[in-house]
């Protein structure tokens, strides 16, 4: 039992690490330059494509595209004179990272708000075992789901804790197709399991 705990803490701070490692990789600034038009620069040190897309706050997508090349560096100036007053969110993805940054309109002024940034989850299945490892940068309350063939069969709530690191032994299950689901308020991950 202490080598299954030895095993599992082992890989919850490698896992841990190599995420915070990545959480630098990806920043979004949006800069006025008048009542119409602002610069949306994008770093991120992997140089991989991404994805650029804004909505407004009913969750309609205004905006999207992915660029075709990897790159360092994004730099385009957008015109936002035909949004509407209202509030909008820019969000970027680049490999396992997302980064957003909401942004409101009222007047003809833009006034940019605070960046977040989230990771995936760290989803593993392995000898019997579901590994999981997220930073909850959010802080968001999370719960942990698992479902068979759409039915609910475990639940665990995992609270607002920055490291969430949880290990689910699955060896007694029947075959069959499961779902693991990391839930909060904002987001939902999910991990598909085929037990043979």
């Amino acid at each position: 039992m202490k080598t299954i705990f030895k095993v599992m803490m082992l890989f919850a701070l490698v896992a841990f690490a190599n995420t915070v490692m990545a959480v630098g990789n990806l920043k979004v600034n949006i800069l006025p330059l008048n009542e119409e038009k602002a610069l949306v620069a994008i770093s991120s040190l992997t140089g991989s494509t991404l994805q650029i897309k804004v909505e407004d706050d009913m969750g309609r997508v205004v905006y999207f595209k992915e660029t075709a090349d990897p790159s360092d560096n994004y730099r385009k100036v957008y015109n936002f004179s035909y949004l509407e007053d209202g509030e909008y969110n820019l969000s970027v993805v680049s490999n396992n990272l997302t980064t957003e940054r909401a942004f409101e309109i009222r007047h003809g002024k833009i006034k940019v708000g605070d960046e977040k940034t989230t990771i995936e989850p760290f989803f593993a299945y392995e000898d019997g075992y579901l590994k999981l490892s997220y930073l909850n940068f959010a802080e968001e309350n999370m719960t942990l789901y698992f479902l068979e063939d759409n039915q609910l069969i475990y639940t665990k709530k995992i609270g607002h804790n920055f490291n969430v690191s949880e290990a689910l032994n699955l060896s007694k299950l029947q075959e069959g197709n499961y779902v693991a689901i990391l839930s909060g308020r904002d987001k939902e991950f999910s991990y598909p399991i085929e037990i043979k």
